[in-house]
């Protein structure tokens, strides 16, 4: 199956009269997403356009799409704001529909935001991986990114179904004892996988944090944390020169079980929502 994500252009914050965009999509994302994803949706409008790096490289490679949402009639203030924010809704209420493939919302923050239309709490596992996605950085281009893509599929493919390996043991078993499943093993391998690979085929590359947001259908798991397990540690900056990682991963893992925004149509699937947000020494 493939695997998809709908994103938006930056992180959108609503203001009493209109919005504000609070950071924007890096070029450094942008490889991100085309890396570890098969489909990549970031929806527009004909209110506010909000251009990507490399946009029009990237959708010429076929690494992104833009779909564009026409909205009717006149717009200001909060009817800006919400069109805005539905756009991510609107695009993903039809995608999640489709069965030949996984696709999953995906935002810059540290939980959901959305039009509130979209929007409804429940119980979910949730799976955070810091330090773990390498992405290259520097002077590399789209096609070079899908070229190793396509070369090394077989390691992006292994990496994700390690974590929904992670997910399937942790509700089957919501202890402590989770650290020591094989789907712990499997995933850290993977993880060290990508990180050998990437640093045959680049110069150097930016370790990514990653949060996945799972369906939770057993009642049996209440709130609270679940497992926290550090890997492996490597200090220093987030950009590391590939040239000096050796064998090591660095590599955070964390499974906890909340409650939290998620997106209503997309209730019925595993996954809910994809969650990032850059942090210097693990997770808090």
């Amino acid at each position: 199956m493939n695997r998809g994500i709908i994103a938006t252009p930056g992180i959108i914050n609503r203001l009493p009269k209109g919005f504000q965009m609070n950071g924007s999509i890096s070029l450094d994302e942008m490889r991100y997403y085309a890396l570890y994803w098969d489909k990549v949706v970031i929806p527009t409008n004909n209110l506010v356009h909000i251009g990507v790096p490399q946009e029009e490289a990237f959708i010429s490679a076929g690494a992104i799409e833009r779909p564009r949402i026409a909205f009717h009639g006149s717009y200001e203030g909060d009817q800006v704001t919400n069109a805005m924010l539905s756009c991510q809704g609107l695009v993903a209420k039809e995608l999640v529909k489709d069965k030949e493939t996984d696709w999953v919302i995906q935002q810059f923050s540290d939980e959901l935001t959305m039009f509130d239309d979209y929007i409804e709490e429940r119980n979910t596992l949730r799976i955070d991986l810091a330090s773990c996605l390498p992405v290259p950085t520097g002077e590399v281009n789209i096609h070079d990114i899908l070229e190793f893509k396509e070369l090394r599929k077989n390691e992006f493919i292994s990496l994700h179904e390690y974590l929904d390996e992670v997910y399937e043991q942790a509700l089957l078993s919501p202890d402590q004892t989770l650290a020591s499943k094989k789907a712990i093993s499997n995933l850290t391998k993977s993880i060290a996988d990508l990180d050998k690979v990437t640093k045959e085929g680049f110069k150097e590359y930016i370790k990514h944090n990653l949060s996945t947001i799972f369906n939770l259908y057993k009642e049996k798991i209440g709130e609270g944390i679940i497992m926290d397990i550090t890997l492996a540690a490597l200090t220093g900056s987030s950009i590391i020169p590939a040239g000096t990682l050796g064998s090591i991963v660095s590599a955070t893992i964390k499974v906890s079980s909340n409650s939290t925004q998620t997106f209503r149509p997309a209730d019925k699937n595993l996954k809910l929502a994809y969650l990032s947000k850059a942090q210097k020494d693990g997770l808090y």
